[in-house]
């Protein structure tokens, strides 16, 4: 799955492609496909984190840092486009994407839920749970972080807030301390591999489309 995520986003043709790991067996597994990679520690807190020094350890300077998540073999040009199209605004230190929430994700806490005021596909998050006690405003968060390279830094200097060690979403971080995320609406939901029976789902849409097709 990791191999995908790496050869969908190289396919895209936006920007270099780094897949950072402490996991040996997926470092040597990416230099096998020709994938560049970066063996980080394994004391991270987040994700973000593991982005960070992956960061500095490549030791190239870029203006917007992108973070995909592994487990979302699926997406298409436009999601990765209009995220980095949200720094338009100047008031965004990080974009993100959500989708529509349907009603059987609402109780599942696999299911991140951004409250979101949408206006014209676009808005700033308020907050980021997985219960949530009302639908209003709530959005299905898809896996993929952009960030301002100083911003990233400034972020990975804060200590972990209650409500991201509580809730397990490392984006809060950046919510409590007063950083402005910025999200772009899409119209469809890039599947992502949580459970078992995402993985037979994700297996079956492989099975039945030609992968490129699906870009």
């Amino acid at each position: 799955m990791i191999i995908r995520v790496a050869e969908t986003a190289k396919r895209l043709n936006l920007a270099e492609v780094y897949v950072a790991t402490d996991s040996s067996e997926i470092f040597n597994l990416c230099r096998k496909h020709d994938i560049n990679a970066f063996m980080s520690i394994n004391e991270h807190k987040s994700g973000t984190d593991r982005v960070f020094e992956a960061y500095k350890g490549i030791d190239k300077k870029f203006d917007i840092i992108i973070n995909l998540q592994g487990d979302l073999p699926l997406f298409k040009k436009e999601l990765i486009e209009n995220t980095i199209n949200l720094f338009r605004d100047q008031k965004v230190d990080i974009g993100s994407a959500v989708c529509n929430l349907e009603k059987q994700e609402i109780s599942d806490q696999n299911i991140v839920k951004a409250q979101v005021n949408i206006i014209e596909n676009e808005g700033y998050a308020m907050d980021f749970r997985r219960k949530i006690k009302s639908l209003k405003n709530q959005y299905h968060h898809i896996g993929i972080y952009a960030f301002k390279s100083d911003i990233l830094e400034q972020i990975i200097g804060l200590e972990q807030t209650n409500n991201e060690i509580k809730r397990k979403l490392e984006q809060m971080r950046a919510i409590d301390n007063g950083y402005k995320i910025k999200v772009f609406k899409i119209d469809y939901n890039p599947p992502s591999v949580d459970t078992i029976d995402d993985l037979m789902k994700i297996r079956l849409i492989f099975r039945k489309n030609n992968f490129k097709s699906l870009l």
